[in-house]
């Protein structure tokens, strides 16, 4: 393992500490594909990168197409997401449908359609070398039956289209999600090579991990100039009907932070900028004079290095 810390003050003047740690990414793996630039790569070597959601596709216990639900529904038309991962192991995944309430503090009537409008997940992940399995270590998602489980998925690399298939959910529901890799930036500043990485959020200097409750999460920087955040609450309860009451949806929906987007780097300033285009509180697909101003527009950090 290696680590290091750094602080990262927002722009109110909350003070955020992180630390970048890593572990081994598994095995190499039979799947291959090769990219726009002719590289041959395997799953394990082409895995590790930043990713946009193409589409979703449903199908049901037989395997059969389902056809795609209403929006906000996960697996309805337009969805956005991102997917990050790098090559020490550590895995980020966001998604939001389009169509989502609007809210800042969550009604329960609001909350009930929104517990599948924005998929959130981060952990670990390894690749098994024969059956192109990557199987996720899941350490956070805003699906609270999900943290501290582990998820197997068939995942297919063809150049730079990825495949993720899910397995058969309870509900009879079995999910793919199409990937397309993002290029890497060519101009890198000095603070982007220091940044990139997946920042682990621990207490402030002189905080302790239960004064304040610790908010367990990420903030991930990505070498293709994006960045994502999840944040969770600790303690979340989880539901135990088919679906969860509205009282538990409000629970859900308002115990998980995350956003994601393209990042830009400010160094005369010391300043990031992350331009959020999924947000699990605002909805960034809306038109602009639609916006609440400051929540779902650009939003300025502030950092400082530590050691």
């Amino acid at each position: 393992m290696r680590g290091r810390r750094a602080a990262v003050r927002t722009a109110t003047g909350l003070i955020l500490s992180v630390s970048l740690v890593g572990c081994g990414a598994g095995p190499a793996m039979d799947n291959e594909g090769s990219g726009v630039d002719g590289v041959v790569r395997s799953l394990t070597n082409g895995l590790p990168g930043t990713w946009a959601l193409v589409s979703i596709e449903l199908k049901d216990a037989s395997g059969d197409p389902m056809p795609a639900p209403a929006p906000p529904a996960f697996g309805s038309a337009g969805a956005i997401g991102q997917l990050v991962a790098d090559t020490d192991g550590y895995v980020g995944l966001a998604i939001m449908q389009r169509g989502r309430p609007n809210y800042e503090d969550p009604t329960v009537d609001q909350a009930v359609p929104d517990v599948g409008g924005y998929t959130a997940l981060f952990g670990t992940y390894t690749v098994d070398d024969a059956s192109g399995l990557v199987t996720i270590q899941i350490q956070g998602s805003r699906d609270p039956r999900l943290t501290g489980t582990v998820q197997t998925n068939v995942v297919t690399l063809a150049g730079d289209d990825l495949t993720m298939e899910l397995p058969l959910s309870a509900s009879g529901i079995q999910p793919t999600f199409r990937w397309q890799r993002l290029p890497e930036l060519t101009d890198l500043t000095p603070t982007h090579t220091r940044v990139i990485g997946f920042w682990r959020h621990v207490p402030n200097r002189g905080d302790t991990v239960d004064d304040p409750p610790l908010r367990p999460g990420f903030i991930i920087y990505s070498a293709a100039g994006r960045m994502m955040v999840h944040l969770m609450d600790p303690d979340r309860e989880i539901y135990t009907g088919a679906v969860p009451t509205p009282k538990e949806a409000q629970a859900i929906v308002s115990s998980y932070t995350s956003y994601f987007g393209p990042f830009s780097v400010d160094e005369a300033g010391s300043y990031l900028v992350h331009h959020r285009i999924g947000h699990t509180t605002d909805l960034t697909d809306r038109p602009l004079s639609d916006r609440r101003t400051g929540r779902d527009t650009d939003a300025q950090r502030f950092y400082e290095f530590i050691g």
